[in-house]
């Protein structure tokens, strides 16, 4: 082998060095996705990749789905330095997607139909009253503590009881059925619903 063919080869192994070790990590956006895969498409200047998998909190026994948005910036890990077999990590705000709040000590869960989780400390909001949205809870017993005004207990048959601590070993207890109303008392308390006729 002649020493200008030898120094070609290492060329082109250097060439593809340097491509690999620039493709390691980039930023860019989504460009599409396909939910039904769990893929999406990562642009990054003139570079697209094909399909690619998204990165997410929990894949094992337990495991969390939150799909990427299309515009959405992210970061494409690519530890082989082929774009076409990396993992996209989403996701960094933009002026497209701004943060949903700036107050250090919030945390904050802003989706897209304008449904909001808010905890800041002491406090916890599941917020779907701008969006006009239902808050859904499915389980087969329900138990709201509710300050010192006692312990709300609701069950699949459809009834409601509370429990009142009235100081000691004292406790009143009150129950109702589905379709009662119950009514905030000034104070904050609650009385006895009223059922409807």
């Amino acid at each position: 082998m002649s020493i200008a063919i030898l120094i070609e080869e290492l060329r082109q192994q250097i060439g593809d060095l340097e491509r690999r070790l620039s493709n390691l990590v980039l930023t860019g956006q989504i460009t599409a996705v396909d939910a039904d895969n769990h893929v999406c498409r990562f642009t990054h200047g003139a570079l697209t990749t094909g399909w690619v998998r998204w990165l997410t909190t929990r894949a094992g026994a337990d495991r969390d789905w939150w799909c990427p948005s299309v515009g959405e910036q992210a970061i494409l890990f690519s530890p082989d330095g082929e774009p076409n077999q990396g993992w996209v990590l989403p996701a960094g705000y933009s002026n497209a997607f701004p943060p949903p709040d700036t107050d250090p000590a919030r945390h904050v869960v802003a989706y897209g139909d304008g449904m909001r989780v808010v905890h800041e400390p002491g406090r916890l909001v599941l917020d779907g009253w701008d969006a006009g949205g239902t808050v859904e809870i499915r389980a087969k017993y329900l138990v709201l503590k509710i300050a010192e005004e006692g312990f709300y207990h609701l069950d699949l048959a459809g009834m409601a009881t509370r429990t009142t601590h009235l100081g000691g070993n004292q406790f009143k207890t009150e129950s109702w059925t589905a379709g009662t109303v119950v009514t905030p008392e000034p104070d904050q308390g609650f009385h006895p619903p009223e059922v409807e006729a």
